[in-house]
């Protein structure tokens, strides 16, 4: 059973397996996390941002981020980052964890959560799981609205 936490100041090498199967399924988001993590760009510590991984024992399997929406100007739209679950640890609920724990989170300090759906099963997931698909949103393929 995966246990969820948020990443410490520090990426450990842990990240190793992670960065390795992205690549290998062609996806560079995990290495650039890593890159503006370890550079001080992008830690995920503004207000109501968090870098969330999901850890079986010592080892770490899976990744989700949230933070202020890069894409738009207003401090109320959250994203939805980076979710990655390796292929070993797919279909155990883990990416559902740690988006239902994003969207835990965002609202606390969000109206509105999006994110852009990367294939036809993260877009299923995340549909899953309450989000709206949008075709009139720049940047974004799936919106959650938080009442205020």
């Amino acid at each position: 059973m995966a246990v969820l936490v948020r990443l410490p100041e520090v990426l450990d090498d842990d990240i190793e397996p992670l960065l390795a199967a992205s690549e290998a399924e062609g996806l560079q988001f995990v290495r650039r996390v890593a890159r503006e993590w370890l550079s001080g760009a992008h830690r995920f510590d503004a207000p109501g941002e968090a870098l969330l991984a999901a850890r079986e024992g010592d080892a770490l399997v899976g990744i989700c981020g949230l933070s202020r929406d890069p894409y738009v100007n207003d401090d109320r739209i959250g994203r939805l980052r980076n979710l990655f679950v390796l292929r070993s640890h797919r279909g155990h609920g883990i990416g559902s964890a740690l988006v239902d724990e994003v969207i835990r989170l965002a609202r606390e300090t969000f109206a509105v959560l999006r994110l852009r759906a990367a294939s036809p099963e993260s877009a299923a997931l995340y549909e899953r799981l309450g989000f709206t698909l949008v075709t009139d949103e720049p940047d974004a393929t799936h919106v959650m609205r938080f009442a205020r």
